[in-house]
C-alpha cells in the first residue's frame, strides 16, 4: 500500500463505477450475470481502492505500507456478525463516509494482494466491502485470491 496524498495520484475508474451502478439496477437474472462476469474481469485488471488506516509509529517514514504496518481501521459489523474492512473507489465516497480523518489517520491506497494481505493478517474480518452502503460489494479471501491468480495469467 502507499500513502494518499496530494502528490499522490489516485484516478476514479469510471470503467468500474459504470459496472456497479449496472450492478445495483434492476435487471434479469442473464443481465445481471453478465454484469457480475464483466465486473470480475475488471477487477482481476488494475484495480485500486482506498482506506482510511493508523500505522505503527516505526512505519511513518515507510515509502510503501504493508499490511503488519496497520495498527488500526474502521471496521464494519453487519447484521451476520462479520467484520468487514470498508474500503472506497474514490476520495468522494471515502469522505462521505469518514467526513474527517482522525490525528494521524491516513488514506492509503491497496491493490488487490494489498487486501488479501490484510485480510490474511487479520483473522477475524471475514472480507473487504467496497462502497458500504452504496455498492457493498464484498471481496472474501477466494474471491482476492482467484482474481489475483487470474491477473498473473493475464
Amino acid at each position: 500500500m502507499r500513502k494518499y496524498d496530494e502528490t499522490v495520484e489516485f484516478r476514479s475508474d469510471s470503467t468500474l463505477a459504470s459496472l456497479l451502478q449496472k450492478r445495483r439496477a434492476p435487471l434479469t437474472e442473464a443481465a445481471m450475470q453478465q454484469v457480475l462476469q464483466d465486473l470480475t474481469w475488471h477487477i482481476t485488471g488494475s484495480f485500486q481502492v482506498l482506506l482510511a488506516a493508523f500505522i505503527k509509529d516505526e512505519a511513518a517514514g515507510k515509502e510503501t505500507i504493508g499490511a503488519g504496518d496497520i495498527d488500526r481501521v474502521d471496521i464494519m459489523y453487519a447484521s451476520d456478525e462479520e467484520r468487514y474492512l470498508p474500503v472506497f473507489t474514490d476520495l468522494n465516497r471515502l469522505h462521505t463516509f469518514k467526513p474527517q480523518l482522525q490525528h494521524r489517520e491516513m488514506i492509503l491506497i491497496a491493490d488487490k494482494q494489498n487486501l488479501l494481505d490484510f485480510l490474511h493478517a487479520n483473522e477475524k474480518v471475514a472480507a473487504c466491502v467496497v462502497n458500504p452502503g452504496e455498492d457493498d460489494l464484498l471481496l472474501y479471501r477466494m474471491h482476492l485470491q482467484n482474481m489475483i491468480r487470474v491477473s498473473k495469467e493475464r
